[in-house]
């Protein structure tokens, strides 16, 4: 899933790729909200993950209420952060986010200084498919089947394989909390990913005729 409308958004923010680690809009929350209300798998729900940057951490928390109020915990990794070093795109502290998030999230996965962009968190192409690979294979190798992640609008282009050999998306931008289910078609190394049928038809790219339908591509790059 990728995250509601932050405050970073060039729909509200022109200059919005210098605010560093913004939160939601009210927009944002709103659109979480109704995410929420029209979800109807959260008792099957068996894992928690999501990006530390806020967006990602409070869109999870919004979205996946039901879930929280049984007691899951958010498993915050550095793994889905976005794919670029923008301000934006740069988390906080842990420390500010345990504050922030007390007793929802668990940060056993982000170290001091992760959002510094270097090393396996770097924003060049070969570093983020090794990024995506990572994160695919964490998620395979749990135990739980029915996992929620959060994450970005350019890095899940990384986790889903819709880049190419330059770094550049093949299909169009994630809409805000748009939601994709997909299976794993791959045992090996790359832990491929695969949408299912359901995810297709749900988000308009198959028709209940089996009909395939080009993803909307949006006028410029989500933030």
């Amino acid at each position: 899933m990728r995250h509601g409308q932050g405050e970073h958004s060039s729909a509200v923010n022109k200059d919005g790729k210098n605010v560093r680690d913004a939160p939601l809009t009210q927009h944002g929350k709103d659109q979480c909200a109704e995410r929420c209300k029209i979800f109807q798998s959260h008792d099957k729900i068996g894992l928690l993950l999501a990006s530390p940057l806020r967006r990602a951490l409070q869109t999870c928390v919004l979205s996946f209420a039901p879930s929280i109020a049984r007691g899951q915990k958010i498993l915050a990794l550095p793994m889905a952060e976005e794919a670029s070093d923008d301000p934006c795109d740069t988390g906080s502290p842990v420390e500010v986010l345990k504050k922030e998030f007390p007793d929802i999230v668990l940060f056993d996965h982000v170290e001091h200084g992760r959002y510094l962009h270097e090393g396996e968190y770097a924003v060049d192409p070969k570093a983020l498919n090794a990024r995506a690979a990572k994160l695919r294979r964490f998620i395979r190798d749990r135990d739980e089947k029915e996992v929620v992640l959060v994450t970005h609008g350019f890095f899940a282009h990384y986790l889903t394989g819709d880049v190419n050999e330059k770094g550049e998306q093949t299909t169009g931008w994630w809409q805000e909390t748009e939601l994709r289910t997909f299976d794993f078609v791959d045992g090996g190394e790359k832990a491929v990913l695969r949408e299912t049928e359901e995810s297709l038809q749900r988000n308009g790219v198959v028709s209940k005729d089996g009909q395939a339908v080009q993803r909307s591509e949006q006028s410029d790059k989500p933030a």
